[in-house]
């Protein structure tokens, strides 16, 4: 038998930072205050330096506290999946939605940006458990529907073009304030859900968005897990662990364009293979 010690796996990775609650709670105050419209700060500046999330767990964390201290209740939940290692995937709370055709109010998005995406919704609770849910059930459980995602950040940004540099900054100099802002997310317009979705090829799928006469996006397939209900299984089986989902939760994760800034008191329009269309205007009042 050999002396050496069995392998003890990879465990935890090493804490960068100490647990400060302080911090996270500074800056989830400082959401919930930009969200009443009691302040407003800058997207290049971010929070201040005794506030600043310095990871994703800290994003999360600072996520947490601010559903807590806005008390609205949660209509769904925006996942963000980086695969990285260790580190579960992002959720934020959906607070607003809106059904198609949708009046979207000024506040919503600064800059009237939007991007269509497919997302699921619970036909059952999913309610906390130790016993993982299995793939069958998960599948049994949720419906398919087209939607516009609202990125409406509570960080002031000069336009799009002013957004995506700050945000592709990140690779070079990490920042997590817009992981703590609700990943960004300003609500989601839903349009006619789908139960019988399962044959669906998802990978030939044609997306394409309108306003007004000029086309801003024309893809075929272009969803980053290919299958948009891929996430799904891993997603409820996180909930499951937490405070788990209701029926009728909007469960959503990633877009097949990314945001895009349109007209105010423009109909939007967006199709998908197999999928009723979805419209949304911007009012300007």
């Amino acid at each position: 038998m050999s002396d050496k010690p069995a392998p003890a796996g990879r465990g935890p990775l090493p804490q960068k930072f100490p647990h400060e609650p302080e911090r996270y709670r500074k800056a989830a105050e400082l959401i919930v205050a930009m969200r009443r419209g009691e302040i407003e700060l800058q997207g290049a500046e971010g929070f201040p330096e005794d506030a600043a999330p310095r990871n994703r767990d800290e994003a999360q964390i600072i996520n947490d506290i601010v559903i807590e201290l806005l008390g609205r209740a949660v209509l769904g939940w925006k996942f963000y999946i980086g695969a990285m290692i260790q580190q579960a995937p992002l959720r934020t709370a959906i607070y607003d939605i809106w059904e198609s055709p949708a009046v979207l109010p000024p506040e919503c998005s600064q800059h009237r940006w939007i991007e269509p995406e497919l997302a699921c919704r619970t036909l059952r609770d999913f309610a906390p458990r130790e016993k993982p849910y299995s793939y069958q059930e998960i599948v049994e459980g949720m419906e398919v529907l087209p939607v516009f995602e609202i990125i409406g950040p509570r960080f002031r940004f000069d336009s799009a073009a002013h957004m995506r540099k700050i945000v592709n900054g990140y690779r070079i100099n990490p920042r997590f304030d817009g992981l703590a802002d609700g990943n960004a997310s300003g609500g989601y317009v839903v349009g006619k859900a789908v139960k019988d979705w399962q044959e669906f090829d998802f990978l030939k799928m044609r997306v394409t968005m309108d306003a007004g006469d000029e086309r801003l996006v024309d893809t075929v397939g272009g969803h980053p897990l290919v299958d948009p209900f891929m996430s799904m299984f891993p997603l409820v089986n996180l909930m499951r662990s937490r405070e788990g989902l209701k029926a009728g939760n909007l469960v959503a994760t990633h877009s097949y364009s990314g945001f895009i800034p349109v007209p105010a008191d423009e109909k939007v329009v967006s199709t998908f293979s197999y999928f009723e269309p979805i419209e949304a205007v911007f009012a300007s009042t």
